[in-house]
């Protein structure tokens, strides 16, 4: 393997660490977000919104910036965590 191959591997790695991580947390402030709006309290549950959704475009966009490796990889992160968690809220019930 050339140096640039565990370079690229090494990025694909981060990325999805990255998308795991990132997913988990977005996807797990959605119930709260949800909890927000059933609420009624449209104001703070549509901050809540903006932040989550603009925390998860930021990640992408650097992982972007970093490259297509990593910006696939996290985005694959982002759709395990998605898995995960619905998963779990589909054997809960």
């Amino acid at each position: 393997m050339r140096m640039t191959d565990h370079l690229i591997l090494f990025t694909c790695i981060e990325g999805l660490a990255a998308g795991t991580a990132a997913g988990a947390a977005h996807f797990a402030a959605l119930r709260w977000n949800a909890r927000l709006f059933a609420a009624g309290r449209m104001g703070v549950a549509l901050g809540v919104q903006a932040m989550r959704c603009g925390l998860t475009a930021l990640l992408l966009f650097a992982l972007a910036r970093t490259g297509v490796a990593a910006l696939l990889a996290g985005m694959a992160g982002l759709l395990l965590a998605r898995h995960a968690v619905l998963r779990e809220k589909v054997r809960t019930r």
